[in-house]
């Protein structure tokens, strides 16, 4: 990687100013940092995500399993009510 500067003079002919070749390494070492980071950093995203993934599906299942519970309870109680005839 080249990091060159472009500039117009008064004639306006470019001027093409070069960086000490340092300056391409820092470059590509912040570069690199910066992928590093962001990598690491969606990775650590995706992972939480899939957790909080899995914990909604648990948690759906356990309300889905309530709502069998109190069904089959209801049920069972409309069962019973005509079975014994109301007190007058």
């Amino acid at each position: 990687m080249n990091v060159e500067e472009t500039a117009t003079s008064t004639s306006d002919a470019p001027v093409t100013k070069k960086y000490p070749p340092w300056i391409d390494a820092i470059t590509d070492r912040v570069t690199s940092a910066g992928l590093s980071w962001a990598r690491q950093g969606l990775s650590l995203g995706k992972r939480a995500l899939e957790s909080s993934a899995k914990t909604l599906s648990q948690t759906a299942g356990s309300l889905e399993e309530w709502a069998h519970k109190l069904e089959r309870g209801k049920n069972g109680q409309e069962s019973k009510d005509r079975a014994t005839p109301p007190h007058t």
